[in-house]
């Protein structure tokens, strides 16, 4: 074996694409007068060059996907990256409260975002601020039946 790794079948295919353009050229330059070797030098010399386009742009990521999917390699790396994070959904939740959004959507995610800064962040204070804002922009709202003020706690409706 050599430092190049393993003889794969892309190797041998790259190899005889190789090897042909380089004698159809050398033969064409010895023997001068027949066009028909550089066309075939050239022809493979193309296809050579496809052959890399294709391989590395189709066959290796169908092969990964492929490999991927029968070994579930890669599936918690992958969904990991796709689930936002608190700082993410914080920002969602603040967002919708500053672009007035309807009275469900800001009431339901100032008691979110109370939710997250007095358990995850643990500021209270600010906790209680998001609250207070959102119940004087709408004080009758229905999402506020249950919801004790002072301790940030929903009680459960039946």
């Amino acid at each position: 074996m050599s430092d190049h790794g393993p003889v794969s079948a892309s190797k041998v295919v790259r190899a005889v694409f190789a090897t042909g353009t380089i004698v159809f050229f050398v033969v064409g330059l010895v023997v001068g007068d027949e066009p028909r070797f550089f066309a075939a030098a050239g022809a493979l010399g193309l296809v050579w060059w496809l052959w890399d386009i294709f391989l590395d742009h189709v066959i290796v990521p169908l092969g990964d996907w492929f490999m991927g999917l029968l070994t579930g390699a890669g599936t918690s790396e992958g969904l990991g990256a796709l689930r936002p994070t608190i700082d993410d959904t914080i920002r969602l939740l603040e967002s919708h409260i500053e672009r007035d959004a309807s009275e469900q959507v800001c009431v339901n995610s100032a008691i979110r975002l109370e939710e997250i800064y007095r358990m995850v962040k643990k500021d209270p204070e600010k906790a209680r601020r998001v609250i207070e804002s959102v119940r004087e922009k709408y004080p009758e709202a229905d999402e506020w039946v249950g919801f004790d003020r002072a301790s940030g706690e929903v009680e459960m409706r039946e």
